[in-house]
This record gives C-alpha cells, structure tokens and sequence, in this order.
C-alpha cells in the first residue's frame, strides 16, 4: 500500500516580508495620523485658553482693573498686551488677537 504524503511548504519569506512591510506601513501612517490630532487638539486648546483670558482682561478693563501682563496657566506662560481697544495674548504656540469696544 502506497500512501500519498502532502507536505506541507508552508508561507515563502516574501509573503512574510511584504506583510511585515505592509503592517508596518499602516502602523506608521496611524502614528503619524494620531501625532497630528494631538498637535491640533493642543492648538485648539490653548487658543481656547487665550481666548478665556482675553475676555477675562476685558471684564477686568470694564470693572475698571488694569491689565494683568503675564499669567500662567498649566504650565503654560501666556503674555498679555493691552493697547487702546484691543486685548493681544501670545503664547508659545501662538497669538490670540480680542477687539473689545
């Protein structure tokens, strides 16, 4: 009796290689993506808080307060200019601009 033995070869290098490649790429592109959202949910998180501390130097200037010059929030040092009729708060990030009238 002759018995028909399969063996089994199993996956070529090349398939596993350019599956590694291919994960590899996707995992990368989704780091990247995901850095990118952090950055931006940075941004809009500290103009967010220059924008509350520029309507805060407006309720002080209303009340009749003067200018605060720096505050520090978070860790963050936000600098703060108050020229005639406008409210300037810059930050490492950025620049945050109020007209008050």
């Amino acid at each position: 009796m002759i018995l028909n033995l399969k063996t089994n070869k199993g996956i070529s290098l090349t398939s596993v290689m350019f599956t590694l490649a291919l994960f590899s790429s996707l995992f990368l592109a989704f780091n990247q993506w995901t850095a990118n959202q952090r950055k931006n949910a940075m941004k809009i998180y500290y103009d967010f808080q220059a924008l509350q501390i520029a309507e805060n130097q407006g309720h002080r200037r209303f009340l009749g307060l003067s200018c605060e010059h720096q505050v520090k929030q978070n860790g963050v040092q936000f600098h703060i200019q108050c020229p005639s009729n406008q409210i300037i708060v810059r930050f490492p990030q950025g620049e945050f601009s109020l007209k008050t009238e």
